[in-house]
């Protein structure tokens, strides 16, 4: 299966490998499993799409 890996979040978040390019492309996150290390990465996906203004910030209610 490695061979469908595009990138790891890590690559992403940094600018190394890019992400989508087009909408209709699908970015699957494997998680690993540990929950401080899946809200760290999460909170690192965020604070990098805020400062690059990227993506559409929602209202979880």
């Amino acid at each position: 299966m490695a061979e469908h890996v595009h990138a790891e979040l890590g690559e992403l978040v940094v600018g190394d490998k890019p992400g989508r390019t087009a909408p209709d492309q699908i970015i699957l996150y494997k998680s690993v499993g540990v929950a401080v290390q899946d809200a760290a990465a999460a909170a690192l996906v965020v604070a990098s799409a805020r400062e690059w203004s990227i993506g559409e910030e929602i209202t979880l209610r």
